[in-house]
């Protein structure tokens, strides 16, 4: 009988422990150039238990979304941020980001990321590279939907591809 308990013990921490780890690696941001305030709108979400490993190798240190001080992780969000979400005027200047601020989705394992690009020239021909967690798996595949007014591009970026090129198809 204290085997059988044991076995389907076994069984049962192995069952869960798959099914919370999540063998996808991806993000998905999406990104709408406000013509009004020449600034590009970005909402990101990535895997929340991803980002604390990123963070945590930012900073050197076991990080916590949910009781490392919240100043400490938007510092070190931004820090990591403006190093792997790189936006570039058509110019080839970079772009000066703004944190607007998070949301943690804990059930889900969703962190929302939420920050402005300034890009005065216009989100045509600006260079997007997109390398959010891109250090941590080799599979990490990230996915931006750019939008200005009614049009819409996707742009994807598997991992060691470079920057892609914000281009609208003609209408």
């Amino acid at each position: 009988m204290f085997r059988r308990a044991l076995t389907v013990l076994c069984f049962l921490g192995i069952f869960v422990s798959v099914g919370l780890a999540h063998p996808i690696h991806t993000s998905f941001a999406e990104a709408d150039y406000n013509s009004a305030t020449k600034k590009l709108e970005v909402t990101l979400r990535v895997f929340a238990d991803d980002f604390e490993a990123a963070l945590g190798q930012l900073a050197g240190a076991k990080v916590s979304l949910e009781k490392t001080p919240r100043a400490e992780i938007d510092a070190l969000t931004r820090a990591y941020l403006v190093s792997h979400f790189i936006v570039k005027t058509r110019e080839g200047s970079l772009a000066p980001q703004r944190w607007t601020g998070r949301e943690l989705k804990d059930a889900d394992n969703e962190l929302w990321l939420y920050f402005e690009v300034e890009l005065p020239s216009g989100i045509d021909g600006s260079r997007v590279d997109f390398l959010v967690l891109q250090s941590l798996h080799a599979d990490q595949l990230n996915s931006l939907r750019v939008r200005a007014g009614s049009r819409s591009l996707t742009l994807t970026f598997p991992p060691a591809q470079g920057e892609r090129t914000v281009r609208f198809p003609r209408s």
